[in-house]
Protein backbone atom coordinates (compact mmCIF):
# COMPACT_ATOMS: atom_id res chain seq x y z
CA UNK A 1 0.00 0.00 0.00
CA UNK A 2 3.31 2.20 0.87
CA UNK A 3 4.34 1.26 -2.95
CA UNK A 4 0.88 2.23 -4.64
CA UNK A 5 0.45 5.38 -2.67
CA UNK A 6 3.72 7.15 -3.76
CA UNK A 7 3.19 5.66 -7.40
CA UNK A 8 -0.04 7.54 -7.15
CA UNK A 9 1.08 10.89 -5.54
CA UNK A 10 3.86 10.87 -7.93
CA UNK A 11 2.18 9.57 -11.31
CA UNK A 12 -1.48 10.69 -11.21
CA UNK A 13 -2.03 13.15 -8.13
CA UNK A 14 -2.50 13.81 -4.44
CA UNK A 15 -6.17 13.30 -4.94
CA UNK A 16 -6.30 10.06 -6.44
CA UNK A 17 -3.77 9.07 -3.65
CA UNK A 18 -6.08 10.45 -0.65
CA UNK A 19 -9.04 7.99 -3.23
CA UNK A 20 -6.81 4.72 -2.98
CA UNK A 21 -6.26 5.99 1.03
CA UNK A 22 -9.88 5.97 1.81
CA UNK A 23 -10.81 2.87 0.11
CA UNK A 24 -8.19 1.18 2.42
CA UNK A 25 -9.64 2.84 5.45
CA UNK A 26 -13.61 1.89 3.94
CA UNK A 27 -12.35 -1.76 3.45
CA UNK A 28 -12.77 -2.00 -0.90
CA UNK A 29 -8.76 -3.23 -0.67
CA UNK A 30 -7.02 -6.08 1.64
CA UNK A 31 -3.55 -5.31 2.44
CA UNK A 32 -1.38 -8.80 2.25
CA UNK A 33 1.32 -9.77 4.33
CA UNK A 34 4.16 -11.51 3.16
CA UNK A 35 5.08 -15.04 4.70
CA UNK A 36 8.67 -16.62 4.43
CA UNK A 37 8.08 -18.41 1.40
CA UNK A 38 6.64 -15.07 -0.06
CA UNK A 39 10.13 -13.43 1.02
CA UNK A 40 12.25 -16.29 -0.45
CA UNK A 41 10.53 -16.24 -3.74
CA UNK A 42 10.87 -12.54 -4.36
CA UNK A 43 14.74 -13.10 -3.06
CA UNK A 44 14.92 -15.36 -5.53
CA UNK A 45 12.65 -13.18 -8.40
CA UNK A 46 15.64 -10.22 -7.34
CA UNK A 47 18.77 -13.00 -7.83
CA UNK A 48 17.25 -13.87 -11.10
CA UNK A 49 16.82 -10.37 -12.61
CA UNK A 50 19.57 -9.05 -10.82
CA UNK A 51 20.59 -6.50 -13.59
CA UNK A 52 17.71 -4.82 -13.64
CA UNK A 53 17.76 -3.32 -9.73
CA UNK A 54 14.50 -4.57 -8.91
CA UNK A 55 14.28 -4.27 -5.25
CA UNK A 56 12.31 -5.58 -2.74
CA UNK A 57 8.96 -3.67 -3.30
CA UNK A 58 8.64 -4.89 -6.86
CA UNK A 59 9.76 -8.59 -5.96
CA UNK A 60 7.49 -8.33 -3.30
CA UNK A 61 4.60 -7.49 -4.96
CA UNK A 62 5.87 -10.31 -7.94
CA UNK A 63 5.97 -13.10 -5.50
CA UNK A 64 2.54 -12.03 -3.98
CA UNK A 65 0.99 -11.98 -7.34
CA UNK A 66 2.29 -14.88 -8.47
CA UNK A 67 1.42 -16.72 -5.55
CA UNK A 68 -2.44 -15.46 -5.52
CA UNK A 69 -2.66 -14.86 -9.24
CA UNK A 70 -3.74 -11.36 -8.29
CA UNK A 71 -3.40 -8.20 -11.29
CA UNK A 72 -0.92 -5.62 -10.29
CA UNK A 73 -1.36 -2.15 -9.71
CA UNK A 74 2.13 0.07 -10.86
CA UNK A 75 3.45 2.26 -13.14
CA UNK A 76 6.41 0.70 -13.62
CA UNK A 77 5.91 -1.23 -16.75
CA UNK A 78 9.74 -1.08 -17.50
CA UNK A 79 10.39 -3.06 -14.51
CA UNK A 80 7.28 -6.15 -14.49
CA UNK A 81 7.87 -6.02 -18.73
CA UNK A 82 11.43 -7.14 -18.39
CA UNK A 83 10.76 -9.64 -15.39
CA UNK A 84 8.00 -11.89 -15.84
CA UNK A 85 6.86 -14.88 -14.42
CA UNK A 86 7.29 -17.99 -14.50
CA UNK A 87 4.17 -18.79 -16.32
CA UNK A 88 3.98 -15.75 -18.79
CA UNK A 89 3.20 -12.08 -17.73
CA UNK A 90 1.57 -9.86 -15.36
CA UNK A 91 -1.96 -9.15 -15.18
CA UNK A 92 -1.64 -5.26 -14.44
CA UNK A 93 -4.30 -2.99 -13.54
CA UNK A 94 -3.36 -0.58 -15.58
CA UNK A 95 -2.71 -0.53 -19.51
CA UNK A 96 0.67 0.75 -20.18
CA UNK A 97 -0.97 1.74 -24.23
CA UNK A 98 -3.89 3.34 -22.91
CA UNK A 99 -1.70 5.36 -20.02
CA UNK A 100 1.03 6.38 -22.31
CA UNK A 101 -2.12 7.50 -24.35
CA UNK A 102 -3.69 9.32 -21.73
CA UNK A 103 -0.38 10.80 -20.64
CA UNK A 104 0.39 11.79 -23.92
CA UNK A 105 3.29 9.85 -24.63
CA UNK A 106 4.73 7.48 -27.16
Amino acid sequence: MVEVDQLLRSRVGHHSARLFLAALVGGEHRVAFSSAAQLRRAAEIDARFADLGLGLADTSVMALAERHSHPILTFDFEHFRAAPPRDGYWRLVIDEARFARAIGER
